[in-house]
């Protein structure tokens, strides 16, 4: 470990467990929490010469973890009412929601940004053109954008389509 990061591992093994265990405790989700623990000393080595300076860089740690914690656990609840919702008020098959469910947790680790122009280029079947004019990007950025996206996407089942709209 180089100068730049001297002490974040001692500190990291001193800490991590303990975080992630109250973050569990808050959440309920082990699972959730070590993620967001994960993230948040990510982002304290990725920025430890201020954060290793800190009176509490625990409690810096700490605060991160939470927001990074209530944002997932936000984003779970809105995925869990849109099936909820999917689920009564459509007649979809098993099959076709069970293809949504891999849609879904094929595209979780896509940037927001990927999720948006796939989400706008293929359900809500926009030209790539007003893709760009609705998220204030140019149109190559929204191209881009798609065949990063797509190319990070696990394979689907042959359910899935490809959608070039220009």
């Amino acid at each position: 470990m180089s100068d730049t990061h001297a002490g974040f591992e001692s500190w990291y093994a001193a800490n991590h467990n303990h975080v992630v265990a109250v973050l569990t405790l808050v959440s309920g989700d082990p699972d959730t929490a070590s993620e967001a623990a994960d993230e948040a000393f990510a982002r304290a080595l990725a920025q430890w010469n201020r954060v290793g300076a800190m009176d509490s860089p625990t409690g810096w740690t700490y605060r991160v973890a939470l927001n990074q914690l209530r944002r997932r656990l936000r984003r779970k609840q809105q995925e869990r009412l849109l099936l909820e919702e999917l689920s009564r008020g459509s007649e979809m098959s098993e099959p076709d929601l069970s293809l949504w469910l891999q849609v879904i947790d094929a595209v979780r680790p896509l940037t927001r940004r990927q999720r948006t122009v796939l989400a706008l280029t293929y359900l809500a079947d926009m030209p790539q053109a007003q893709v760009a004019k609705a998220l204030h990007v140019t149109r190559s950025t929204v191209a881009s954008t798609l065949a990063d996206a797509k190319a990070a996407v696990a394979p689907l089942p042959n359910h899935a389509h490809t959608n070039t709209k220009e």
